[in-house]
């Protein structure tokens, strides 16, 4: 996880984006729950160290605590994207999805 982010902080607004991009989809009631352990009451600024962060995930990886998507709704996503309805989406749409778009688009 740390070479993936390369930081030694997060900001707490994008931990719900960070743990989806590692495959886990909380509902908004579980993602509050992980927020609030990995929540620092003497670190003010929304930001969340990743030292905290790492424990707490890598418990969650290890414990495969929250289900993947069900390939129906992720089905029904790709075809919401695919505004031709030609059975794919092109990379190049896909990256503007996510950058322009998307959840990544956030990131700095």
């Amino acid at each position: 996880i740390s070479r993936i982010f390369n930081v030694f902080f997060l900001y707490f607004r994008d931990i719900g984006v960070i743990v989806r991009t590692l495959g886990c989809f909380p509902t908004e009631a579980e993602l509050n729950e992980l927020l609030a352990k990995v929540e620092d009451e003497e670190e003010p600024g929304g930001y969340v160290h990743l030292e905290k962060f790492l424990p707490v995930m890598t418990k969650v990886l290890l414990n495969r605590s929250y289900r993947p998507i069900p390939e129906d709704v992720l089905l029904h996503a790709f075809e919401v994207l695919d505004e031709k309805k030609c059975g794919y989406i092109t990379k190049e749409d896909l990256v503007k999805y996510l950058t322009e778009e998307g959840p990544l688009s956030s990131f700095p």
